[in-house]
């Protein structure tokens, strides 16, 4: 219990680690690329490598965490042909079979390199995107 609220704690930090537009000219072209049909925001959005081993997972994962804007969505993650040695890129998609409504989240081995960044998408166009990601160990 004491790892997970570290990880709470470690998620909550990271939150400002979203990227955001340096000017209205950068907020403007943002819009364009998001389709107006996506049905989901995400107001929070955080990732960590993990270097703590625990029963059944391997010792460095990749964990992508994700608030949406409605508490009802429900959501999951895909990782895109899109995605790049730089550019880890997650399809946001509807689902029925989401575990938890208004929060998703992706894991996966660490990818060797890390990416710089991790976008989301949805419906073909960007929505948000992390450049950050936090080591815990």
């Amino acid at each position: 219990m004491g790892r997970l609220s570290a990880l709470s704690v470690i998620a909550l930090l990271t939150v400002a680690c979203a990227a955001a537009p340096a000017n209205d000219q950068e907020a403007g072209n943002q819009e364009a690329e998001a389709p107006g049909s996506c049905p989901h925001r995400i107001v929070e959005a955080n990732a960590w490598v993990n270097h703590m081993p625990g029963p059944g997972r391997s010792n460095r994962e990749l964990h992508v965490d994700v608030r949406l804007a409605e508490a009802t969505d429900t959501v999951i993650l895909l990782k895109s042909d899109a995605s790049t040695t730089d550019n880890l890129v997650l399809e946001v998609r509807t689902s029925s079979a989401a575990p938890v409504p208004g929060r998703t989240a992706y894991r996966e081995p660490v990818p060797d390199p890390l990416p710089k960044r991790i976008t989301f998408r949805c419906q073909g166009g960007e929505i948000d995107q992390i450049t950050r990601i936090e080591k815990v160990y």
